[in-house]
């Protein structure tokens, strides 16, 4: 039989020991953040990796990179699935949970398996952080059911966790890193201070992400880590940190009698083929020489454009309008690319490559926010290299890996205000917020999540304080699955405006007929 935790505090009892972490799935996210964090926390007797979990076929070199940058945690192997939770990896599972006596479960792995293990770990009453995104859906961009799912997959996570809290007092924290950015909480304070001293919330937003990820035709369609072969792409990449941004800057400006009770999004994809006819076969040939292109690319272009017929989206840009009583009261346009500025000049990536991080990709980030005529905020953060050994890490400087700058500009007039612009760098940020992170700023920031965590169960922080809890949630995973059933419509030919009904507490997204679904 399972050995199961039992479940029987009513509320969340503070650790005197350093906490005891779980981690599921040992890939290059989970190698670069939550392992070096954990050892950093380890050292401060705070918290402590106690076993890691990942799939059988990555067995040998998880050994092997554990034997060299982890020792001592006991590592567990189990078959690949997605969901739901084979039972033979529940009894495995549920064995380990007993007899260690885990704290709090971070699930690294592919997102496909996200609500299986999620479920599980609600079952044991066990806390939880979660990486971004909550679930993806397989074939997303093609059927409508999958698309919906992945709010549908949000609202069934959710409701046993909300269960849960009734008998017992856990978090659930997804790791949407911008939320612990002082950048980025810097400007909903902004945005909320306009809100109180003019009633104006945000009424436009334009935010741009690129990461100038430049994969080649036969990586498209054979890569199997942050993929577009399963028929999901850059929105399940790192899209839903920028949907997720949308709402938290929406949300500090919303008061009772301005916060919108609908929204509207309508999605428009640029698919693998559609970039292929824009870089073609005979323009990767030009730039890497026929021979050397054909032989590392593997596949005719025929087979290319067969491949590619149904796989997830390169590009996605959004647009969504915030609605009340039928008016549009705000708007935001978001761009998600991967397709954008690039040092990428080779063609082979050597063994095991990281297709994600390691092929030239270089951050390019940008948000405008405004507040009516009162106030209009501008984020810019942007690189010139991919390899962080080029630039200095300590400075802001325009295309360095630290470069962040947040600008403020407002009626001062109107306000009583002394200047009409404010400009913030990383190095005031850290003095408005107290922060200190040396190193490659985005990276360090990502530690943030853990902090938290364990500031809470050493029964420093409140449950209600922390900044990314699943119930938070629900507008970002319903813009997810929005964006996605929008696109399956236009391709239908159906008007592609999808809907989501915010007069419900639970947020839960209502796509309009003829779809007969719900999320």
């Amino acid at each position: 039989m399972p050995l199961i935790t039992p479940i029987v505090a009513a509320v969340s009892e503070p650790t005197a020991k350093p906490a005891r972490f779980l981690l599921v799935g040992v890939g290059p996210h989970a190698k670069r953040t939550f392992i070096k964090h954990l050892k950093v926390l380890k050292d401060e007797g705070k918290a402590e990796l106690v076993a890691a979990v990942d799939v059988i076929p990555n067995q040998a070199r998880t050994e092997e990179y554990a034997a060299v940058h982890f020792p001592g945690p006991e590592l567990i192997f189990v078959p690949m699935f997605r969901d739901p939770m084979p039972p033979s990896v529940v009894v495995q599972l549920d064995e380990v949970v007993a007899r260690l006596g885990i704290d709090c479960v971070i699930i690294s792995a592919e997102p496909e398996c996200h609500k299986a293990y999620g479920l599980w770990a609600i079952r044991h009453g066990l806390h939880v952080i979660m990486d971004k995104p909550i679930t993806v859906r397989r074939n997303a961009v093609t059927d409508i059911s999958q698309a919906a799912g992945i709010s549908e997959d949000y609202h069934e996570l959710l409701e046993a966790y909300n269960e849960l809290q009734t008998r017992k007092e856990t978090f659930f924290l997804i790791n949407s890193h911008r939320r612990y950015h002082p950048g980025f909480y810097c400007t909903s304070d902004m945005i909320a201070e306009i809100q109180a001293k003019t009633g104006c919330p945000v009424t436009n937003l334009v935010s741009t992400h690129c990461d100038g990820l430049w994969r080649l035709p036969g990586e498209i369609v054979d890569q199997h880590y942050h993929p577009f072969r399963y028929g999901y792409g850059k929105v399940s990449h790192s899209g839903y940190h920028f949907l997720d941004t949308t709402y938290l800057f929406m949300k500090a400006g919303w008061s009772a009698s301005k916060r919108p009770d609908e929204i509207e999004v309508v999605s428009s994809f640029l698919m693998p083929n559609g970039f292929m006819r824009s870089v073609t076969t005979k323009d990767h040939q030009d730039i890497f020489g026929a021979e050397a292109y054909d032989a590392t690319t593997g596949h005719s272009e025929k087979q290319v454009e067969e491949l590619m017929e149904t796989m997830g989206e390169y590009d996605a840009m959004l647009q969504i309008a915030f609605k009340r009583e039928g008016e549009v009261v705000s708007t935001a346009h978001i761009n998600l690319l991967h397709t954008g500025f690039s040092r990428r000049s080779w063609l082979e990536n050597g063994k095991n490559p990281d297709l994600y991080k390691g092929v030239g990709r270089v951050k390019h980030e940008s948000h405008e926010v405004r507040s009516g005529p009162f106030q209009t905020i501008v984020i810019d953060s942007r690189q010139a290299n991919d390899k962080h050994d080029r630039s200095k890490p300590s400075t802001a400087e325009l295309g360095s890996d630290n470069h962040f700058e947040v600008q403020s500009w407002r009626n001062c007039d109107v306000l009583g205000e002394s200047d009409p612009l404010k400009v913030y760098t990383v190095a005031d940020l850290d003095r408005r917020y107290d922060t200190q992170l040396p190193g490659i700023y985005s990276e360090n920031v990502k530690r943030g999540i853990l902090w938290e965590a364990v500031d809470y169960l050493k029964g420093n922080k409140l449950l209600n304080k922390m900044a990314s809890n699943l119930a938070d949630h629900s507008v970002p995973a319903a813009l997810m699955s929005a964006a996605y059933a929008s696109h399956v419509r236009r391709t239908l030919g159906l008007n592609p405006i999808t809907r989501i009904d915010l007069s419900y507490s639970s947020s839960r997204c209502n796509h309009s007929p003829p779809l007969v679904h719900k999320c």
